[in-house]
């Protein structure tokens, strides 16, 4: 029984306090017993959410012949990767280049220095084939150990050199101008061909069938869909036609709970008609904010994008699937301290003691007639939405041999006409009823400061997008929750902020953010003061103000050059430096959240917008957005999928970092229109990617346009470029169609090169 971790905060941790293995969480103790004892350190990396993972705790880590041999032959360490995804990068990428692939649980063999010299994922109770059993692991790695030591240590070295090499190479893309370059093209020209040269690339990986990249296993191209998005509002057609056939597919897929809401982690299936049920709130939080975007796309982007017809449709789903992910969010991860847990397991504990994967998630044939003749549908109503779902049986059966007792996914094929939706409603509200008496996944309480921080930011824009102040209010007072817990102020230093990365039942621990938390938190912080009336917002452009030159402090460095350095997370033991021998760099490729890069690029060219000057505390000079997406001509043509967050911010950067500026409606210049309404301001703000300005004081306790007997939706709006080459506002108008025009055109360019009774030059 492992007591060290009988008291862990972790969730994964605790999981496995009554294991036999005599377990040490991730600290230097462990390397330091490692040393003593003169044996290699076993490594197993996981979280809570992951079916493998209990799979192998359930055979291996819980028999007492496999723990006897960890606890002779080696010091075994068990490492939530949620809470240290820096141990999780730099292992993750030994494993890759040791076996080809990567995944948990992870399983890595080190020295007592943290070097790797052998390493995989789930290994089985017993020999598969030409698979080793774990037992059969253990053996040979202690065999090699005792054997042939130099030859271990040799390699050992060998694979850390080019551990850090890879890193060192990867970061220095983001940062380090190629030697063939051409110079900065601040025109947005060159974004502009990069972002078509993308989305030909998409376009050839696309699965035009069931949308979404490549084939299985398929997960959501979450990062990327932002882009898409962007593009898509100012008329991209290619853009909107691949954002729209992927999110449409996705939300009326199995990997879309239609019952309560909510996606799962990813597919095994083209079809994502199976999925793997964990449900992360990292997925979600970025898929709410697409599907509300999508939901106010104009009609006629989306039906010159060859899309099948039924557009309102197409954006009445989205609204409805963004609307259902908050409220899953909102009932199902937000704990009793305000913010919302990390996860919900993929395996269900069931009455007999044994485990099931997905089961909440599946329904029967026979279940759903009887569902549906509950809530007053007619047999033949009820065998129309048995034959409406396509999904896959979850039991090793054939489709063939599956019965009306056969659990099988739910998952439409196609798009509910209105009809089946009328019929599928009431009975998807039993079925939720059913669900709360039936076994839950647990939960996992843990609370992350990045993926909060990206909750919030979505929240924001759904609720701008759908004018809905109920998602608003949800976003701030996240917002103001995670601000008091998660932002501590360092103890002797006046103005010092540090930002926790994790918190347990209202406590945060100690783990020090990464520069993806850091940069998160900010871009929350610029979300919630273009969604706020003036005050509010200035508090909250102020807070992101000083979390984003935190972030600089923390994690940005200069080389002799000037070309700056990112570090990703501090390594404050020195072990993983160690490991890859290379500092723990920041590299520029997104996977399921978007790169730490990308996210300081997004939190910059936000402050930019928004006119905050952020400079480097250690060169006393501002970093540029372009000084941290040098990686984006060799890798947006090539591999756009891991890119699409960058190119997001890029695209963002050449239209100028535009912002909206609210005056009053006598403000305006004649023939500017009547006014606008703030809320139809701040949805098109959301819309394309531009954020709304704090309006400032003009009088006691007022706003601009609430003076002068000016109401709420009294407001004229100018469109501000905000980057220093530009420093522009067009004239305010109060007309919507104006508005648009003004927000759809291409880049800083185009708007500079508009007449010059069109430019309204003003001291920013």
């Amino acid at each position: 029984m492992s007591s060290r971790l009988a008291d862990a905060s972790s969730l994964y941790l605790r999981q496995h306090a009554q294991d036999p293995v005599d377990w040490f969480p991730w600290g230097a103790q462990a390397f330091d017993e490692a040393r003593r004892r003169d044996v290699p350190v076993f490594v197993s990396i996981g979280y809570a959410a992951c079916h493998w993972c209990h799979v192998m705790a359930e055979e291996s880590f819980r028999d007492a012949g496999i723990a006897a041999q960890l606890a002779a032959d080696f010091v075994a360490v068990k490492v939530d990767r949620e809470e240290h995804p820096d141990v999780d990068g730099v292992y993750m990428a030994a494993t890759q280049a040791l076996t080809g692939h990567g995944g948990w649980p992870m399983s890595v063999f080190l020295l007592p220095d943290g070097r790797v010299f052998h390493a995989g994922t789930y290994f089985p109770a017993r020999r598969r084939g030409s698979v080793p059993s774990f037992s059969e692991v253990l053996d040979s790695v202690r065999q090699t150990w005792t054997t042939r030591r130099a030859e271990v240590e040799r390699s050992a070295g060998e694979i850390a050199q080019a551990l850090g090499r890879q890193r060192m190479q990867q970061a220095a893309l983001a940062t380090v101008i190629p030697s063939d370059a051409a110079g900065e093209d601040r025109s947005g020209n060159q974004v502009r061909e990069l972002a078509d040269q993308a989305l030909a690339a998409l376009a050839e990986d696309e699965d035009r069938d069931y949308g979404g990249y490549g084939g299985s296993p398929k997960f959501p191209p979450s990062p990327l869909l932002g882009m898409l998005l962007d593009q898509a509002a100012r008329g991209d057609e290619q853009a909107a036609g691949q954002a729209a056939r992927t999110l449409t597919a996705m939300g009326r897929s199995a990997l879309c709970d239609q019952v309560d809401g909510g996606f799962s982690r990813y597919a095994t299936d083209r079809a994502w008609a199976l999925p793997h049920f964990e449900k992360m709130l990292v997925d979600n939080a970025q898929l709410l904010g697409h599907y509300a975007r999508l939901a106010v796309l104009p009609a006629s982007v989306l039906a010159s994008a060859g899309l099948p017809p039924g557009v309102r449709d197409l954006r009445t789903d989205a609204e409805r699937t963004a609307q259902a992910t908050a409220q899953w969010m909102r009932r199902r991860l937000l704990t009793d301290d305000g913010l919302l847990a990390s996860s919900l397991d993929a395996d269900v504990h069931l009455a007999d003691g044994s485990t099931a994967e997905g089961a909440t998630y599946v329904v029967t044939d026979d279940q759903l007639r009887a569902t549906a003749q509950a809530v007053g549908l007619t047999q033949e109503q009820g065998q129309r939405l048995v034959e409406l779902n396509a999904g896959i049986p979850v039991e090793q059966v054939e489709a063939s041999a599956a019965t009306g007792a056969t659990p099988r996914t739910v998952h439409f094929a196609a798009p509910l006409t209105t009809d089946d939706r009328a019929l599928w409603e009431p009975v998807a509200e039993d079925l939720r009823r059913q669900r709360q008496d039936a076994p839950q996944p647990s939960r996992d309480e843990k609370v992350v400061t990045a993926w909060n921080a990206m909750a919030v930011r979505a929240l924001a824009e759904a609720g701008a997008c759908l004018e809905d102040e109920a998602l608003v209010s949800f976003a701030v007072s996240l917002g103001q929750r995670l601000w008091e817990l998660h932002v501590v102020q360092e103890p002797g230093r006046a103005g010092v902020l540090q930002v926790r990365r994790i918190s347990y039942a209202g406590t945060a621990e100690p783990h020090p953010g990464t520069l993806g938390d850091w940069s998160q938190l900010a871009s929350a912080c610029f979300a919630l003061a273009s969604v706020s009336d003036h005050q509010e917002a200035a508090v909250w452009r102020d807070r992101g103000h000083r979390v984003l030159s935190g972030a600089l402090a923390e994690f940005l460095r200069r080389a002799p050059d000037g070309t700056p350095v990112l570090l990703e997370a501090l390594d404050e033991d020195g072990l993983l430096r160690t490991a890859q021998q290379a500092p723990l760099l920041a590299a520029p490729l997104d996977d399921a959240e978007p790169s730490p890069v990308a996210a300081l690029a997004f939190a910059l060219q936000s402050a930019e917008a928004l006119g905050v000057t952020v400079t480097d505390a250690e060169a006393e000079q501002v970093l540029e957005v372009s000084e941290v997406l040098r990686h984006l001509p060799l890798v947006a043509p090539k591999a756009p999928v891991v890119v699409g967050a960058s190119l997001q911010v890029a695209l963002r950067r050449a239209r100028g970092s535009a912002a909206l500026r609210l005056s009053p409606a006598g403000a305006a210049s004649p023939g500017a229109g009547g006014g606008l309404s703030r809320a139809a301001v701040r949805r098109l703000g959301a819309l394309y990617g531009v954020p709304v300005e704090p309006e400032t004081d003009t009088g006691a306790g007022q706003s601009a346009g609430e003076t002068a007997g000016q109401g709420a939706g009294d407001v004229v709006v100018g469109l501000c470029l905000n980057a220093p080459e530009a420093r522009v506002c067009l004239p305010p108008v109060g007309d919507e169609p104006e508005l648009v025009a003004s927000l759809q055109v291409a880049s800083a360019q185009d708007q500079l090169g508009q007449p010059p009774s069109r430019a309204n030059m003003m001291a920013m």
